[in-house]
């Protein structure tokens, strides 16, 4: 029972998140989130998931389709760009060794798209 509560109480949170995400990158205003809108969002997400789920039955691609693309992102390409905005807002008081700091943290990241790539090939082969 414990297990099953926690289940049913986790996804609902984590779906309302993914659809306000969708609902935010095509702008949509909040005035005009109307619950039949948020409902058929809803339906639509649920449709597209469920056919996608159909027609993938290996799970090993998702899990290597993942680390390729937001485990390399997540580990080489978004500190690399926070270091770079944190010496750019430092603007003149950056010394000159967190400016080649930058350059190398930004070579690290060209290298993790670069194996971001490869990955994503390779998962994309074993379908």
């Amino acid at each position: 029972l414990p297990i099953f509560s926690l289940d049913e109480t986790r996804y609902p949170l984590a779906f309302v998140g993914c659809r306000d995400g969708i609902l935010e990158m095509l702008k949509v205003p909040s005035e005009e989130r109307t619950d039949a809108k948020l409902n058929n969002l809803t339906y639509i997400i649920l449709g597209v998931v469920t056919a996608v789920a159909i027609k993938i039955t290996d799970l090993s691609f998702i899990m290597s389709f993942g680390g390729a693309t937001l485990g390399n992102a997540l580990i080489y390409v978004y500190p690399a760009l926070m270091f770079k905005s944190a010496v750019k807002n430092l603007g003149e008081d950056a010394t000159k060794a967190q400016k080649m700091e930058v350059l190398l943290a930004m070579t690290f990241a060209t290298v993790g798209v670069g194996m971001g790539i490869i990955g994503t090939k390779l998962s994309l082969a074993k379908l």
